[in-house]
């Protein structure tokens, strides 16, 4: 698997249309973030910056997930690949379902 760290800048002001699309975005967010396929989604205290760590099997899975995104139309992307990603332990474990 391959880590990728993307910027995403938003754009200088939000139109009605690009407000009306961040509680789709949340969820779809919320969904991958849930799947593992996000490992981390950070926005600074402006609201003009993203950063989102995602695992993929390559780039072109990556551009696939981000396409889908539905704020994507309206904001520019910096795409790093990682040599590696750690991050702190979550607190909460995982749920088993007996």
């Amino acid at each position: 698997m391959n880590v990728f760290l993307v910027h995403i800048i938003l754009p200088e002001t939000f139109s009605k249309k690009f407000y009306e699309l961040i509680s789709k975005q949340r969820q779809k967010v919320n969904r991958l973030l849930e799947e593992r396929v996000i490992l981390s989604y950070s926005l600074d205290m402006e609201r003009k910056q993203i950063w989102t760590v995602i695992e993929t099997s390559d780039e072109k899975e990556l551009m696939n997930i981000l396409s889908t995104f539905p704020i994507i139309k309206h904001v520019r992307l910096e795409i790093h690949e990682l040599a590696f990603h750690q991050a702190a332990p979550s607190i909460f474990s995982d749920l088993i379902l007996n």
